[in-house]
């Protein structure tokens, strides 16, 4: 420490921060994706870091046909590669849900063991098709380099885009969630599922579209499709989900709890997504018709 300067340190400080703030922002999109899973249909997902290295071995294959086939669109073939992927790792994560999650609901060990196996079949079948070495899709020249804030500060591009990205999908998770009316079914029937399906919802959709979500998700998470690197990210997705939900049950979380759901500033019944279900079907015509009968 004492051969470098103060502001040789204070530069290698900052370009920490910034390679760590980029690892949390492919650790935050993998811990979203894990809590909407397990927030609406209570599974465990260990298979959750195989999704997401389907997803980037879909970037890899982008990366290949626009090299190989369409070299007009190698600058601008990676935004398109992610939307690809995400929706490759959804439909994948709704095929599993149908083939085999939904016979688990409410058997939460018995979803850790069959994700578990489903992960081992997966890495399997990677190692089969891409190798076991670890390949890296060409990115396009505007995500090389880097840009010097100062002299002795580089700052990479693709960190750059990484928490640019997770910005955004965050962003977009939370208005889906709470602007859209498929977002108020889901959390409708995370609140309560009975009444949920007894005003029309289709629970069973809701589930299967919430695991796809969930999967796309986690493709959304910029990284290198690698066998071994999936299964340490899914660990640290996990150990980053686990964080809130261990200090949610905490003395002092539920204190804090007690005190901001004070009758005063407490939620109206009608904010309730249940509530707000009951009221469209109040006013919706078949109720009309049955109250007139």
């Amino acid at each position: 420490m004492s051969s470098y300067t103060a502001s040789e340190l204070y530069s290698i400080f900052i370009m920490q921060g910034f390679a760590g703030f980029s690892l949390f922002s492919v650790l935050l999109l993998m811990a979203l994706g894990l809590a909407i899973i397990f927030g609406q249909m209570g599974v465990v997902n260990l298979a959750h870091g195989e999704f997401m290295a389907l997803g980037a071995y879909t970037v890899y294959l982008c990366s290949n046909v626009a090299h190989n086939q369409f070299p007009s669109l190698v600058s601008s073939y990676f935004v398109f590669a992610i939307v690809i992927a995400f929706f490759v790792a959804g439909f994948a994560g709704m095929f599993v849900e149908w083939a085999l999650i939904r016979f688990l609901y409410k058997r939460p060990l018995d979803t850790l063991l069959a994700t578990w196996g489903l992960s081992l079949i997966m890495q399997q079948a990677f190692r089969l098709t891409f190798g076991a070495r670890e390949v890296t899709p060409t990115l396009p020249e505007w995500l090389m380099g880097s840009f010097k804030p100062s002299d002795t500060i580089d700052i990479p591009i693709n960190g750059v885009f990484v928490m640019g990205l997770t910005l955004l999908i965050t962003f977009a998770v939370w208005a889906f969630m709470y602007r859209s009316k498929v977002g108020l079914q889901m959390r409708a029937t995370v609140q309560n599922r009975a009444m949920s399906g007894a005003v029309g919802i289709n629970t069973k959709l809701i589930d299967r579209f919430t695991f796809a979500l969930g999967c796309g998700i986690a493709r959304a998470s910029p990284e290198r499709p690698s066998q071994p690197s999936a299964q340490p990210v899914r660990t640290a997705a996990h150990a980053t989900l686990s964080i809130p939900s261990w200090s949610s049950s905490s003395g002092a979380h539920r204190a804090w709890s007690a005190r901001l759901h004070r009758p005063s500033v407490s939620l109206r019944a009608s904010q309730s997504p249940v509530s707000s279900l009951r009221a469209q079907w109040a006013r919706s015509p078949c109720s009309s018709a049955s109250s007139s009968s």
